[in-house]
């Protein structure tokens, strides 16, 4: 794959962060021999910090990219003190096991945390010929082998404008103003959230509650497209008196005069799933 994918006399490590910089989950393949195969030195692979799988797996941590361990071959999650210090943060993530007697039931399992966690890839059909899927398969069996596999999904981002059936021209949603919601958790607390936007042409600033009212949190690249909008905020969490930077991901559509939204959590330490919720105007602009 990385013959097809790199040119001849490319940077593969410039590659690996280009490519790692444009995807939204990161599947670690971990086999049994993953942690203690070696190279050509004799020495461990994951010890040597020009690795490829090590150098694509930390810059996805690095970049607080998802990264979800799928589990093959009966492999057990590696610990802590067993991963080099830029994989550390590896050991605390929920891993996928696949196995040889219910594979199919197993990656139906995969496919599912892939929908809660990309519910946009979810929806589109799939199309592979039966020859490539083959060759596909062919493929995992052999970076299994290698102890080698990483999977990248990428989420392409599409939201579709709406024309106004007179002037074809795009019709962008008015959502200016304050809106309010009751926003439940994954761990189960319920909050009432308040959104302050700020509307310019295609941009959207202004303000998000997390966790209640007093939490306002600054909006980072909201745009408007179409009925859609989207936006993110950021937080900081304390795991073990260590302090992790969050990034909250919305995404919502304006239907009927309330916004539908869902919300992803990407703290770096731990996988989540996202949350729906309904917000309504409370004031206007």
């Amino acid at each position: 794959m990385d013959l097809d994918t790199i040119e001849a006399g490319g940077d593969f490590a410039a590659v690996i962060e280009d490519k790692v910089g444009v995807c939204d989950v990161l599947l670690a393949v971990i086999g049994k021999r993953w942690l203690t195969i070696t190279g050509e030195d004799g020495k461990r692979r994951l010890d040597n910090p020009g690795d490829f799988v090590r150098l694509e797996i930390a810059k996805a941590l690095e970049r607080k990219i998802l990264v979800i361990p799928v589990l093959v071959g009966g492999a057990a999650m590696p610990r802590q003190d067993e991963l080099p210090v830029d994989l550390h943060l590896l050991s605390g993530r929920q891993a996928v096991e696949l196995t040889d007697a219910n594979f199919h039931g197993d990656v139906d399992r995969l496919v599912i945390v892939l929908k809660k966690a990309l519910h946009g890839i979810a929806n589109r059909p799939w199309k592979v010929k039966s020859n490539r899927f083959t060759l596909a398969a062919l493929s995992v069996v052999l970076l299994i082998a290698a102890a080698a596999g990483i999977l990248v999904f990428r989420q392409t981002r599409l939201f579709r404008a709406r024309p106004d059936p007179v002037t074809s021209k795009v019709t962008l949603v008015n959502v200016a103003g304050t809106w309010e919601a009751n926003v439940k958790y994954e761990w189960g607390d319920a909050y009432v959230e308040t959104f302050h936007f700020e509307v310019d042409g295609r941009e959207l600033s202004g303000t998000a509650s997390f966790l209640g009212k007093g939490g306002e949190r600054g909006i980072w690249d909201g745009k408007i497209q179409g009925e859609r909008v989207s936006f993110v905020t950021k937080s900081l969490s304390t795991v073990d008196d260590r302090t992790y930077e969050e990034k909250h991901y919305y995404k919502g559509t304006l239907e009927g005069g309330a916004i539908h939204f869902s919300m992803l959590t990407d703290g770096g330490i731990e996988s989540h799933v996202p949350i729906h919720f309904t917000a309504t105007r409370i004031g206007t602009k």
